[in-house]
């Protein structure tokens, strides 16, 4: 009986750890699918920055609030209320049900960064990205004629590097410059971007 009892409690502490585990890992993807898709328009590898993961579950919260995933949570609630209040007791049903709502909801936060993301982007070409100055030890006079022009929006900024866009003076919807600066001030490089979208152009002028 003491025996039982005990596999009971080992039982429940694993099931309270999984269930502990899940949002957290959840919410963690989240994040790091939104960081990962908004630098990756920029040319930049996400694998290569360092992020802490208080950092990441900050930027989860952009996906996580939008429409898709609250439509799909709302659904995934309902459908097991559902399922509870008709008594179904099976865990074989239970399991499954949510080793698939989990591929499921990956798939739709997956989604979901990608989209807002995109839209922070746009934020970033269109101008409305708050604008960024460092103070740079260099004499780059394209890097100094931007900030005076006030054309510097910041793409991301963490601890030890700043990404900031110069947007062009002529086409800035589409055309600019990557500048990558470290924590002591000096540019570690640049990167021509170039938007190959045929509405851009359009979408910036009529915005």
């Amino acid at each position: 009986m003491a025996e039982g009892e005990n596999m009971g409690g080992v039982k429940v502490a694993f099931l309270e750890a999984i269930a502990a585990v899940i949002p957290v890992t959840l919410v963690y993807f989240s994040g790091w699918a939104y960081l990962s898709s908004y630098v990756g328009e920029f040319g930049i590898d996400a694998t290569q920055l360092e992020v802490s993961f208080p950092t990441v579950l900050v930027y989860a919260f952009h996906p996580l609030q939008s429409w898709p995933v609250i439509l799909f949570v709302l659904i995934a609630a309902l459908v097991a209320i559902a399922a509870f209040k008709l008594g179904v007791r099976n865990q074989a049903f239970w399991w499954s049900s949510i080793s698939i709502s989990l591929v499921l909801a990956l798939i739709v936060i997956s989604y979901a960064a990608k989209n807002s993301a995109a839209e922070m982007v746009e934020n970033v070409w269109r101008g409305q990205k708050i604008q960024s100055f460092a103070n740079v030890n260099s004499a780059d006079q394209e890097y100094t004629r931007c900030a005076n022009e006030l054309r510097l929006r910041q793409i991301i900024g963490l601890p030890t590097r700043l990404f900031l866009l110069c947007r062009s003076a002529k086409t800035p919807c589409d055309r600019g410059v990557m500048y990558a600066i470290g924590d002591d001030g000096r540019i570690i490089y640049t990167a021509n971007e170039i938007r190959s979208d045929i509405r851009v152009r359009q979408i910036c002028e009529n915005k």
